[in-house]
């Protein structure tokens, strides 16, 4: 069946609709219920720049209650090495280290004694959240007909030039790019690494809460992002905070937000950022040490990082 035809005034982002002219903003077509459910998934609004309003009406009025969950620590983070390929993503080898499946399980711990025992789960399928839904669903008996998997909308940000780097030094890069502009992007690469904003984020994560909201109501929702920035820009969204600042919502390796109890204390002054904890440069070199031990296969699909094996090392 066709789509329908709309006119730019209906389709044009927020930020943009203020420069129409009163004309074209009052001529919108009537739309039934069903036209504009078969729309929400596709309509991707741009985010507003003001901290005191919602960026999209869609996170004003959540039917759901959510919990967002970040994966435990993952072979890349423990090395200090920024991991943003999809390419790579399926990799079992580039999934949770020891102490990132502790971090998960303490947070199932924390769920179960919120009473969540039957949630819908969400996750990249990603090896990382993949790995993190699958420890949730089995300690929480969740039927495997409630644990979804999204295969783009929900995976991590692409860093662009800044893959296979210092992930130390690319986040301090990073949050000084979000703070001026939720368009600024990574410099790009030409190893198929995407680079990605802010507000390119924010669109493909929406894609899946209005899905979620379109066919669920009054549920208990986890959200298993691709990395932490999928679930700050999640948070920002439904605390009405502007999302240059998203990074206030940065989650620890393993962490949750129950999205109800955020959205209050961000309301009333109380919410404090969670410390994201930084590894030891002791810790760094062990986790690249475990790196080296996987070899070369653990770089067969891209170069990026493949320094930590050292030099003269067969890629």
């Amino acid at each position: 069946m066709a789509a329908a035809a709309f006119p730019a005034s209906f389709l044009a982002p927020i930020s943009h609709r203020a420069a129409l002219h009163p004309s074209q903003t009052s001529s919108r077509p009537h739309l039934s219920r069903g036209a504009l459910l078969h729309l929400l998934p596709l309509l991707a609004l741009s985010p507003s720049s003001s901290a005191s309003e919602y960026i999209d009406p869609l996170f004003a009025r959540l039917r759901n209650h959510y919990f967002l969950v970040r994966p435990g620590e993952t072979t890349f983070e423990a090395a200090g090495i920024v991991d943003s390929n999809p390419i790579n993503k399926g990799s079992s080898d580039r999934g949770l280290t020891p102490r990132g499946a502790a971090q998960v399980r303490s947070t199932i711990r924390a769920l179960a004694a919120r009473g969540v025992d039957a949630p819908l789960i969400w996750y990249d399928n990603g090896a990382r959240a993949t790995q993190t839904a699958e420890m949730i669903g089995e300690e929480l008996s969740v039927s495997r007909t409630r644990i979804v998997p999204e295969f783009r909308w929900l995976e991590a940000r692409g860093l662009g030039a800044l893959d296979g780097t210092s992930l130390r030094e690319a986040s301090s890069k990073v949050r000084a790019l979000d703070a001026l502009d939720i368009d600024n992007a990574p410099e790009e690469t030409d190893d198929g690494t995407p680079s990605d904003s802010v507000n390119e984020v924010f669109s493909r994560m929406r894609n899946t809460v209005a899905k979620i909201e379109v066919n669920f109501a009054g549920s208990d929702v986890i959200i298993v992002g691709g990395d932490a920035t999928v679930l700050s820009i999640f948070a920002a969204a439904a605390c009405a905070v502007d999302l240059r600042e998203h990074s206030r919502f940065e989650l620890p390796p393993g962490d949750f937000f129950d999205l109800n109890e955020l959205i209050l204390e961000v309301k009333e002054g109380k919410f404090t950022s969670k410390a994201v904890g930084a590894p030891t440069d002791e810790q760094i070199e062990n986790g690249r040490e475990a790196l080296r031990e996987f070899g070369p296969r653990i770089f067969s699909e891209t170069e990026a990082g493949s320094w930590v094996l050292g030099p003269g090392v067969r890629r």
